[in-house]
Order: structure tokens, then C-alpha cells, then sequence
């Protein structure tokens, strides 16, 4: 009688073994199921960064490109206004000289 009490509680404890087996087996195929698209998660996150990286170099590029026309045109810009300053400075001796400026009128 006491073999037929440890063999039924042997063949309890594998039956919940064996439920408890189950179970983990289908936790493992969803972690791994998880793990995979994690996996493809990072991957295309590191491909959007990598495209980020790029953009921001071009955008480096380019702007360091217009910077350098911007100063450009602004030494042009102030080599005319000096330009511009010294026939006015010209044209004013030269009126006053004729007496054509307005400073000699008045």
C-alpha cells in the first residue's frame, strides 16, 4: 500500500514537471520570439542613426559651404563701401573746391 502511496506521489510531482515543462518551453519560444524582433528593433535603429550621422555631416558641409560665400560677399560689401566712401569724400573736396557744396551756401 505504501508503494502505491510514493508511486502516486511520484506521478503527481512528474505531471507538474511536466506542466511546469510546458509552460517554460512556451516562455522560451516567446523570449526568443522577443529577442528576434528586439534584434531587428536595433538594427534598424542603428540604420537611422547612421542616416541621422549622415545628414548632419552634409548639413556641416553645406554650412560651412554658405559661410564661406557669406564672407566672401561681405568683404566684397565692405570693399565697396570704402570704395563707395572715398568717391563720396573725392566729390565732396572737389564741390568744395568750386564752391558747390551746400556747407559753403550756408
Amino acid at each position: 500500500m505504501t508503494s502505491y502511496l510514493i508511486d502516486l506521489v511520484l506521478l503527481a510531482a512528474l505531471v507538474v514537471t511536466a506542466l511546469r515543462s510546458g509552460r517554460m518551453y512556451r516562455e522560451l519560444r516567446l523570449l526568443r520570439a522577443a529577442g528576434s524582433d528586439l534584434g531587428a528593433a536595433l538594427q534598424e535603429a542603428d540604420r537611422s542613426i547612421n542616416r541621422a550621422a549622415q545628414a548632419v555631416v552634409v548639413l556641416k558641409h553645406e554650412g560651412i559651404q554658405t559661410l564661406r560665400a557669406l564672407e566672401a560677399r561681405i568683404e566684397e560689401a565692405r570693399e565697396e563701401g570704402d570704395r563707395l566712401e572715398r568717391r563720396m569724400e573725392r566729390a565732396e573736396w572737389v564741390a568744395t573746391r568750386h564752391g558747390l557744396s551746400d556747407r559753403t551756401a550756408a
